[in-house]
């Protein structure tokens, strides 16, 4: 079945049914894939019919998703023969996804030529000659010349409509980039035109420049993400400032759970290329956040366990109540769409997710006081990592952009070894350290006699102390150091009790001032 007009606007500018990953395409040797992106990828493989999707709900085949099936694999750096056997598919329909076929054979889409070109330019092929088409220059065909449109790329139809936005934009910019095309400065330019001064992009065209955004300004995390991409794929540091007021808006809308929203609820769809995105930013913390909350939308061997999701091991669905149908009902042919959408989108995402490791947890050599804040520090969180603490009262926080972090913990006021617990985007990253804590406590005391001959001596004896903590006697108001105790917990001072007469307190202290008692003396 043909793509008729009307559904490939609805590709073109909605959120769920639209935006495939722009993401960054290998140029050099990675990191294989983690678990949770190579079982999405190996079960979007499972979904192609020789190497397109076919939308089973309405028999169509779906060349702009599958589009986005490449992009992900491509970014993932695996399933290199299907990678293969989509171009090669896509290359007998060329017609069928940029044109309306047989709606309008002589209509031309913009951010669908721009897709395929990019996809075609990403696998090492010729863009001026794919399946008997010049790509680069039916892209260029759709770059308006002047005016004050100058640089928009605009869709041709026999009906007049034209459903070019932002996300289609980009496509053209990236494709005409990669081709070294006269007209992709200006194409850029445009694109440039739709980014506001919060560093968002809006997802409809205008040619005026976005400045603070109106109410008829609909700003999309999609679009932004997307054009944050092109522009880093763009070699030019001139648009580094744009490519960091745009990261800086991604993260201002991330949710506390590591989620986005675009224009609704949060989804795997939004979050997915906001964390491809904000990973090759440099964001990892956020982008692994990000990921976190994707995974627990994903089918796995623990989730998937006793549903009808048992074989579609993989798959992520859009969101909570998309996963919650799946495991009552299975993957329909009526939800296939979606959740092949989804997990297109964040599977280059969930790839993002932190690795395990052991942080290296570092606290105070001696004994610390029960109620009081002392200070930890953890290397091996990455910047702007969240983090959380067990085994001793903290807020949690974020690691900071350099160096180790330092973090203040209160331990209860018990005397005893504490396992103090940080943790950090996930439960696989953690690391602990012992602190050693003094609680309050009334100590022993008790002199060899209480009465005693001026200057003369008496032995005090301290009880009840923590093994090495230290000890003072406190005597007419001056405090002196009494020694360390010693296995059962022990001190004996002699203290030298001066010549004045009369009765006085002998207080005794252990390492803090809470840790303490006295009893009376006696000097004549």
């Amino acid at each position: 079945m043909t793509l008729r007009p009307g559904r490939l606007a609805a590709l073109a500018t909605s959120g769920i049914l639209a935006v495939g990953a722009l993401v960054a395409t290998p140029t050099t040797a990675q990191a294989a894939p983690n678990s949770y992106a190579y079982s999405a990828a190996r079960w979007l493989e499972d979904q192609l019919t020789d190497g397109v999707f076919v939308n089973p709900a309405y028999d169509f085949a779906d060349y702009g998703l599958t589009i986005d099936v490449y992009f992900t694999l491509k970014d993932l750096d695996t399933r290199a023969a299907t990678q293969s056997r989509i171009i090669s598919a896509l290359s007998q329909k060329v017609d069928d996804y940029t044109t309306s076929g047989e709606y309008g054979p002589d209509d031309r889409y913009a951010g669908a030529t721009g897709k395929l070109a990019a996809a075609v330019q990403a696998s090492g092929g010729d863009a001026t000659s794919f399946g008997g088409v010049d790509l680069v220059q039916r892209a260029e065909e759709r770059v308006v010349d002047s005016g004050a449109a100058a640089g928009r790329a605009k869709d041709l139809t026999s009906t007049g409509d034209d459903y070019s936005n932002t996300i289609g934009q980009s496509w053209v910019v990236r494709a005409l980039d990669t081709a070294g095309s006269a007209d992709a400065a200006s194409t850029l330019a445009y694109l440039l035109r739709q980014q506001c001064a919060n560093g968002a992009f809006r997802i409809n065209l205008e040619d005026s420049q976005c400045a603070t955004p109106g109410d008829d300004d609909v700003l999309s995390l999609d679009a932004t993400a997307l054009a944050v991409q092109t522009l880093e794929g763009i070699d030019d540091p001139a648009l580094s400032d744009e490519i960091t007021r745009s990261v800086d808006y991604l993260v201002s809308q991330q949710a506390a759970d590591g989620s986005f929203s675009d224009q609704g609820t949060p989804n795997t769809n939004t979050t997915g290329l906001a964390a491809a995105t904000l990973r090759s930013a440099g964001r990892t913390a956020e982008a692994g956040a990000a990921a976190s909350w994707i995974v627990g939308k994903q089918v796995t061997d623990a989730n998937a366990e006793d549903s009808k999701l048992a074989n579609e091991l993989g798959a992520i669905a859009y969101d909570p109540t998309a996963f919650a149908q799946g495991r009552t009902d299975g993957i329909t042919d009526a939800t296939r769409d979606q959740w092949v959408r989804a997990t297109a989108q964040a599977a280059a995402g969930v790839n993002a997710q932190l690795p395990a490791t052991t942080f290296t947890v570092t606290g105070p050599t001696g004994f610390v006081q029960g109620g009081k804040a002392a200070t930890i520090t953890v290397d091996g969180l990455v910047a702007r990592e969240r983090y959380t603490v067990s085994g001793a009262a903290a807020t949690p926080g974020k690691a900071a952009v350099t160096g180790a972090t330092t973090i203040a913990v209160t331990p209860s006021d018990t005397t005893a070894n504490r396992v103090v617990t940080v943790t950090g985007g996930r439960s696989v990253r953690t690391g602990n350290v012992t602190i050693k804590v003094l609680g309050t406590k009334k100590i022993g005391i008790s002199l060899n006699t209480a009465k005693v001959a001026a200057g003369k001596r008496v032995n005090v004896y301290l009880s009840g102390l923590v093994p090495g903590e230290k000890a003072q006697v406190s005597w007419r108001g001056k405090r002196l150091a009494a020694g360390v105790a010693d296995r059962s917990g022990k001190v004996t001072y002699k203290l030298s009790v001066g010549s004045t007469k009369g009765s006085a307190s002998v207080v005794g202290f252990g390492q803090f001032t809470t840790r303490t008692n006295k009893t009376t003396l006696r000097v004549s």
